[in-house]
Parts: C-alpha cells; structure tokens; sequence
C-alpha cells in the first residue's frame, strides 16, 4: 500500500509540476511555421486560379479582366473564339448562367520553364437549363512573375 502512495503522489506532482511549468513559462516553445513545406503547393496551385479568375470575369462581363488575364498575343484571338460566342449566345438566352468551377482532369506545371497546362471542363449553371461543360485545354505561361493564359483548345 505503501507504494501504492508513493507512486500517485509522484505521479501528481509530476503533473502538476509540468504543468506549472509550461503555464509560468510558455514564449520557451516557439512553433515554427508550416509555410516552408507548403511553398511549392502554393507555387504550383497558383497557375490555375488564373483559369477560375478568367471564367469568373467572363461571367461577370469584365472584358478587361479578361484581356489582362491572357498573353496579348491571344487577345485579339480571344473574342472570335468559338467557346466565347456560345457563352454570349446562351447568356442573351439564359441572363441566369453561372459559372461554377473549371474541373481539372489533367494538370502539368514547369516552374522552371514557366509553363503549364490543365485539361478538364467549365462547369456552367442554369436555373432553367440545368449545367453543362464546355471541355477544354488550357495553356498557362509565367510573364514577369504573373501567370496569363497563352491559348485554350476546345476538346469536343
């Protein structure tokens, strides 16, 4: 029984103690920061917010949301593309479209070269029509440190 005591009355001072002493002193245990084993995540998941950047100004009609989000080499090419005069034909249609999200099937990303590309679908919702995607491949290129879409295929 002796022992019995002598065991819960070291166990509790234990405690106590540990506990007395990470409450009297606790700037001693600095947690270091996590962003160092995230910095290439972030590096490479920043290319493709530029694609749902891109697809929400072009739901919004911000024209030079759009221009500014695309190499200036494909500007000019932009408005005459066939994916665009659909989305302004169905948006007279359907003023309701929205757009949801752009799933990503397949992805690649060369931080060195400044390149990527993602293929997958624009998800669109109607409030009349239901959804529907338009499949496409994008191209991603890395200007001066910020990521612009060089050219987008259709994937029918």
């Amino acid at each position: 029984m002796r022992a019995c005591k002598y065991f819960s009355l070291g166990l509790f001072l234990g405690i106590s103690l540990t506990w007395g002493w990470f409450a009297l002193f606790p700037g001693d245990r600095v947690m270091e920061s996590a962003l160092p084993a995230t910095a290439g995540v972030q590096e490479q998941a920043q290319p493709f917010a530029v694609i749902y950047n891109f697809y929400q100004a072009l739901e919004e009609g911000r024209e030079e949301t759009c221009r500014s989000l695309v190499v200036p080499e494909f500007q000019a090419a932009l408005a005459g593309r066939p994916f665009i005069q659909q989305l302004q034909r169905l948006r007279q249609q359907d003023p309701s479209l929205k757009f949801a999200f752009f799933l990503i099937n397949e992805q690649e990303v060369d931080l060195k070269a400044g390149t990527a590309w993602a293929r997958g679908s624009a998800e669109w919702v109607s409030t009349s029509k239901g959804t529907f995607s338009i499949r496409q491949k994008i191209f991603l290129l890395n200007q001066q440190g910020q990521w612009k879409i060089q050219a987008i295929e259709e994937q029918g």
